[in-house]
């Protein structure tokens, strides 16, 4: 007898989604703690008309395992002088207990160290793809459907792709996305602007319990302004 046909493949989607979701949170790296406030999310320092503020543990986007492989923190800098100060990943360091000390690494590294090895389905061999592997959540639509068949997958042959209403992309985005277009950038910050951004360190967490994380401000001209620093507990 002929197996029944399942009309529903949605529900298997959600239910992998669901494991893949709770595997990946067990794959978590390692968290920062504040030393003086362990209870905060966040922690600001202000010197010279520099406010330097520091959220460790906010990453959410994709991969959500990053701190796997680098210790990404959130950094929002405000600039309240009446002259240019400068932005660049040379002037952030990274120290733990043991004197090991890790540096700033460049969305774009970070992006190709993670993906620049992977190719999007189809892709001739050899052919250079970096940073353009893509990623879901594919979605399938029950019945009654709007387009085609009752569901599609991500190699269907028709031109349009249906995600559900959480999705908001017309097409999977870029494995790279997320690391760059969240990373902080380096640059010239104007007189009472602020920018916003992700630091990604080396792995800063991996050996040590404790990690001091400093920012030596710059003017346009390259003078260096005082140091603004914080001390972390590393929580595994």
């Amino acid at each position: 007898m002929k197996a029944p046909r399942n009309n529903h493949p949605h529900a298997f989607s959600l239910a992998l989604s669901a494991v893949l979701g709770i595997l990946m949170a067990g794959c978590a790296g390692p968290r920062l703690q504040m030393v003086d406030s362990p209870s905060q999310p966040s922690t600001t320092l202000n010197q010279d008309g520099v406010r330097l503020t520091i959220s460790p543990n906010t990453w959410d986007g994709y991969p959500s395992d990053l701190s796997r492989y680098y210790t990404p923190i959130q950094i929002q800098i405000e600039n309240d002088r009446a002259d240019e100060i400068q932005v660049r990943y040379a002037d952030f360091l990274a120290v733990d207990e043991i004197r090991n000390q890790y540096r700033a690494v460049p969305p774009a590294e970070v992006a190709r160290a993670l993906f620049g090895s992977r190719r999007p389905y189809g892709s001739l061999a050899g052919a250079p793809a970096p940073l353009y592997a893509f990623h879901g959540p594919w979605w399938w639509q029950p019945w009654p459907y709007r387009y085609g068949p009752p569901f599609y997958s991500p190699y269907y042959p028709y031109p349009y792709y249906d995600y559900g209403p959480e999705y908001p992309y017309v097409s999977p985005r870029a494995t790279s996305y997320d690391i760059l277009t969240f990373g902080l950038r380096e640059g010239r910050i104007l007189p009472g602007a602020r920018v916003e951004g992700f630091l990604f360190l080396q792995q800063a967490t991996r050996v040590g319990n404790l990690l001091t994380l400093s920012w030596v401000p710059t003017t346009a001209d390259g003078t260096p302004l005082p140091t603004l620093s914080t001390e972390f507990r590393i929580v595994r």
